[in-house]
Formats: structure tokens, sequence, C-alpha cells
């Protein structure tokens, strides 16, 4: 188990925290534009689709990860918290949709959908 401590020393050292990413880094879709996210760590998280990867809604953890613009679509009033071993469904609605979490933003993935599956 990672302590505060170390917790903040990785993330200050190296901009990311390696125990806390999402998995797949890279998730391909043959059909459908619908996945459900599946929080198995125990933090709260968020699954939220942005145009750029960026920072989230803390800021503390923005200036550590060095993500300092922030999302415009991390926006605690809209995105989804998804609770410790809790599930949410997540909307694809481009053709390789970038998702990061919100609260720890360098938790990120993308999820490429068949090109057949998108309307331009």
């Amino acid at each position: 188990m990672l302590t505060f401590n170390q917790f903040i020393g990785e993330l200050t050292a190296t901009k990311t925290v390696a125990t806390w990413r999402n998995r797949p880094l890279r998730l391909e879709l043959e059909h459908g534009n619908l996945v459900t996210a599946i929080n198995k760590g125990g933090e709260t998280h968020t699954l939220t689709p942005v145009a750029e990867f960026g920072g989230g809604i803390v800021p503390i953890l923005n200036t550590l990860s060095g993500n300092l613009v922030v999302a415009p679509e991390c926006n605690p009033a809209t995105i989804t918290f998804i609770p410790a071993g809790g599930t949410a469904p997540v909307t694809i609605k481009a053709k390789n949709q970038k998702l990061m979490c919100c609260i720890h933003p360098w938790m990120r993935t993308v999820v490429t959908r068949d090109r057949d599956e998108i309307a331009d």
C-alpha cells in the first residue's frame, strides 16, 4: 500500500503515480459507443471524455503532475464521480476518444472506435 508521502513523492518526481492508472491505456471498440468504467481502486475517480488531456479539479494534483491547463470538460457540476468499487457508463463520441480522471489527471486512456461506427 502506498502511503500519502510516497504518493506525493512519486507524483512530484515523475508527474505520475505508476500504480494509479487506467487499464487498459488503449482500447479498441469494434461496435457500439458505450463502455462501462469499473473503479477497482480505493478512491473515487472519474472517466471523463475530453477533447484534449489536461488538468482536473484538484489544483495541487494538477501542479504536481504538470497539468496546468484544466480540461474544460472537468466541470464538477457535470462530471460523473465513480466511487471505489463502483461503475459508470461512458459514451464514446469520437473516433479516438480521450478519457481521463478529472481528479487524478495523469490517469488517461484512449478508446478507438471502428471507423464505420462514427458519424462525422
